[in-house]
């Protein structure tokens, strides 16, 4: 680990083309997950370097050149930032791996969406997602068109930090908006070699200095961005405290904002189930990402007959992985991101066992840095069990009807993800219907959508505003509609209502 150590860039923002080191110091270091050794301060871009950020993307929107380029000019530069992107994967996915101890064979399989999400955003451009036509008075066509609403503000979380950027700002880039960055304090590499590369490919196809710029630091850093007038739509991925606190501050404001956050999502597993596949996918679904995801297991909820089993072949699975430095090919899961989420979640289990659940782990971890064993919990109250942990812990509880499973479903006050497992997939997408979330997935348990076109949405505390790879696009646009009306009719007249008409 330590060649990629020694590779990482030093914390830098990127404000109109130029970049500069930082050097607000935010309160704690930066560590090395697997060892738990500190690697260096985490640093904060300065006020005036957020202020000049901020300046810089209005001034590129005012002008035009990057909204009025069109729509094939933005997508051959999009592509540029995509074959730059490309070349840089290894290095983004191996920062990736470090800094949050994700392995590198998980953060390798999320590297394609990199470059990906850049292509992806040309191609919808292409088949002409922001405009369509249709017949008027006269027959003169009516134009919908949807437009860059202004600077656009993208906020992400440590855990997959640099898909998430590219996906984000493919997006808003597509859509014509200048586009700043803030990148995770507690994982700042990934996403600055991600927008080195984009920002290289942008130049090279003549775009703005400014279109695509990167920030770092922590909440009130964000805030502030948040709150400013010039940042005109925000999409933000992190935790429903954070994410309330923004939605309130944009609501205030009238600003357009797009939240994805947390999630205690249930696994279903109905009676008839096979334990096997049960045990399966709450072992993937418990040690993806090392349970640093929003769509991870909060609940495991197995009928009380086959409770036992389940959690056997779970345990089997846990107990198989191999733990260890997580830039290590043949680690299957590796440590937390930071000391501090491995110590509050510790905490967590702690809480639980000592009010008299009892807490289960098969994996065998290293003694040392933020390494934390999966755990499932058993006997825990069902209320106690209600809040996101955000890592790889998760409750077990058991039933006797469905009816009563589904309420252990729906119990939290989230929405983002769903899991069932059944026999029959089709009585699985039945019950799956009745799962409070946004997305369902019967028999799977894989970090990915059930479909690429599909929408990603967030339900109740689980965030506001679908993601996907049309719907983030359309995030940072407003409709525009133009056209020649006939020559109106006299005040008054009921015939110059035409049907199907909207008077306002």
């Amino acid at each position: 680990m330590t060649g990629v150590q020694d590779a990482l860039p030093a914390t830098s923002d990127l404000v109109a083309g130029s970049w500069q080191e930082c050097g607000v110091q935010l309160g704690f270091h930066l560590e090395n997950p697997d060892t738990g050794a500190r690697v260096r301060p985490a640093l904060g871009s300065s006020d005036q370097r957020l202020e000049a950020a901020l300046a810089a993307a209005a001034a590129v929107h005012a002008s035009g050149a990057w909204a009025a380029s069109g729509t094939e000019g933005r997508a051959r530069a999009l592509e540029s930032a995509a074959e730059e992107v490309d070349g840089a994967r290894d290095a983004i996915v191996a920062a990736e791996s470090f800094a949050t101890g994700v392995p590198l064979a998980q953060t390798t399989g999320l590297g394609l969406i990199l470059a990906g999400a850049f292509r992806i955003a040309a191609a919808q451009l292409r088949g002409g997602l922001l405009s369509r036509s249709l017949p008027g008075p006269g027959g003169r066509p009516v134009l919908v068109r949807r437009v860059a609403l202004g600077p656009a503000l993208c906020v992400v979380p440590y855990n997959a930090p640099a898909p998430m950027s590219a996906h984000k700002a493919a997006s808003a880039l597509a859509a014509g908006c200048p586009v700043v960055i803030k990148a995770p304090e507690l994982a700042p590499y990934g996403t600055q070699l991600l927008v080195a590369a984009a920002a290289r490919g942008l130049a090279r196809a003549g775009a703005p200095a400014a279109v695509l710029q990167l920030v770092h630091g922590d909440a009130p850093a964000g805030a502030r961005l948040v709150a400013d007038d010039r940042i005109r739509v925000v999409s933000f991925t992190g935790g429903t405290a954070a994410g309330r606190a923004i939605g309130g501050a944009c609501g205030q404001a009238l600003k357009p904002v797009q939240l994805e956050l947390g999630g205690n999502n249930p696994l279903l597993v109905l009676p008839g189930a096979d334990p096997e596949v049960a045990g399966r996918m709450a072992a993937e679904l418990l040690t993806s990402l090392n349970g640093q995801w929003c769509r991870a297991l909060g609940r495991l909820i197995v009928p009380a007959s086959l409770a036992a089993e389940v959690l056997d072949a779970a345990g089997q699975r846990l107990a198989a992985l191999t733990a260890g430095d997580p830039l290590d090919p043949g680690t299957g899961f590796g440590p937390l991101a930071h000391s501090r989420h491995r110590s509050a979640l510790a905490y967590a289990v702690r809480s639980l066992t000592a009010a008299g659940a009892k807490a289960h782990s098969w994996t065998e971890v290293p003694e040392r840095g933020n390494h934390l064993a999966p755990v499932l919990v058993t006997g825990a109250p069902e209320t106690a069990t209600r809040q996101e942990l955000f890592g790889p812990v998760a409750a077990v509880h058991t039933y006797d009807e469905v009816e009563e499973g589904l309420y252990l479903a729906n119990s939290t006050e989230y929405g983002l993800e769903g899991y069932v497992c059944a026999a029959d997939p089709a009585e699985g997408l039945r019950v799956a219907d009745r799962v409070v979330a946004g997305e369902v997935k019967v028999n799977g348990a894989s970090v990915m959508s059930l479909h690429m076109d599909t929408p990603r949405p967030a339900w109740g505390a689980s965030g506001l505003v679908d993601e996907g790879s049309a719907e983030t696009l359309l995030h940072f646009t407003g409709s525009r509609v133009t056209g020649v009306e006939q020559a109106p009719a006299a005040h008054g007249d009921a015939e110059g209502v035409t049907d199907g008409g909207d008077a306002r």
